[in-house]
């Protein structure tokens, strides 16, 4: 009789697992399907998301004066969950941070950059983190050599200027964690 029991309470366990999943109202998502953020979803951007930015112009250390703007743009767009938190093509703000021209003597120029904040989609200032350093190349030793061949006149040599080019790829972070809210699409 407690076999036949057994056998019944078995019986009656599958019979209702089956039931529950014929009938359970949960869909099984579909791989890669994008669902769209339901109005006023919130999401977080933690402090140390990364993403790429570009030069939207070339910046060099011989125009280039410390404390000056520079704009730059996202390069694609930034995803969280599926959902865009940053838009591809975003304005990026930065600065100059340093900026010394190539010099007499064979010495090449020094260029550096900070980049500080964009947008998010909702519209909130993110704050960002990243630098970029460039050196123009040194011409010492072709100076030396100048000098050792013309006397002081190889004195007046100059180094190259230090340059990044429009289109340059660099990584920044999020420097602080944001939360922002979805629009519905």
């Amino acid at each position: 009789m407690l076999t036949t029991l057994g056998l019944r309470i078995t019986t009656l366990a599958i019979a209702l697992s089956l039931l529950v999943y014929c009938v359970s109202p949960f869909e099984v998502p579909t791989v890669g399907a994008q669902e769209p953020a339901p109005k006023g979803m919130e999401i977080i951007i933690p402090d140390g998301t990364e993403f790429a930015v570009l030069t939207t112009e070339k910046i060099s250390s011989k125009t280039a004066t410390e404390g000056d703007p520079v704009s730059f743009k996202v390069a694609e767009d930034v995803k969280i969950n599926g959902q865009t938190v940053i838009a591809k093509d975003t304005l990026v703000k930065g600065v100059v941070s340093n900026a010394k021209k190539a010099g007499m003597m064979g010495k090449g120029g020094n260029l550096g950059i900070r980049i500080e904040t964009t947008t998010t989609v909702d519209g909130q200032k993110l704050k960002l983190r990243s630098s970029k350093g460039k050196e123009g190349e040194d011409k010492t030793g072709t100076t030396v050599a100048l000098v050792v061949l013309f006397g002081p006149l190889g004195f007046l040599k100059h180094g190259k200027n230090a340059e990044i080019k429009e289109g340059t790829s660099i990584k920044v972070y999020a420097d602080e964690e944001k939360k922002i809210t979805l629009k519905a699409n």
